[in-house]
């Protein structure tokens, strides 16, 4: 048991730990592998992984060049409250910060998929 539960959670965390371990079965990878082979990653994917990179970048370079300094500061406490393992943690970032990191890590989930669906189709 993880003592680190707040009591809320133990009996939860009991519940998902009596549950057994199940492999997946023999197989299951490549089937999956297999159904994603069969199609090319078609152009309107790489084109709205691109309409969510573009911008966000641009946007990101740009808050960067007009406040290098804040936004390095602002990253860096962003990484200090992560870390922090009390509630008592307080930093401030910008929200359209947040949503174009956010919008940049949606891209780049489209990208990986085109990647991955052209690597199984070539393979």
């Amino acid at each position: 048991m993880n003592r680190h539960l707040d009591p809320d959670e133990v009996a939860v965390d009991r519940l998902l730990a009596a549950v057994p371990r199940v492999p997946p079965p023999l197989g299951f990878r490549d089937a999956v592998m297999r159904r994603i082979a069969r199609r090319h990653a078609p152009l309107y994917e790489w084109a709205f992984a691109a309409a969510l990179a573009v911008p966000s970048l641009a946007f990101l370079g740009w808050e960067f060049a007009l406040g290098g300094l804040d936004f390095a500061a602002a990253v860096q406490n962003v990484f200090v409250a992560a870390t922090w393992t009390e509630d008592r943690a307080f930093f401030f970032v910008d929200g359209l910060v947040v949503l174009a990191a956010a919008l940049l890590g949606a891209a780049g989930l489209v990208g990986t998929h085109a990647i991955v669906s052209e690597g199984a189709a070539a393979a």
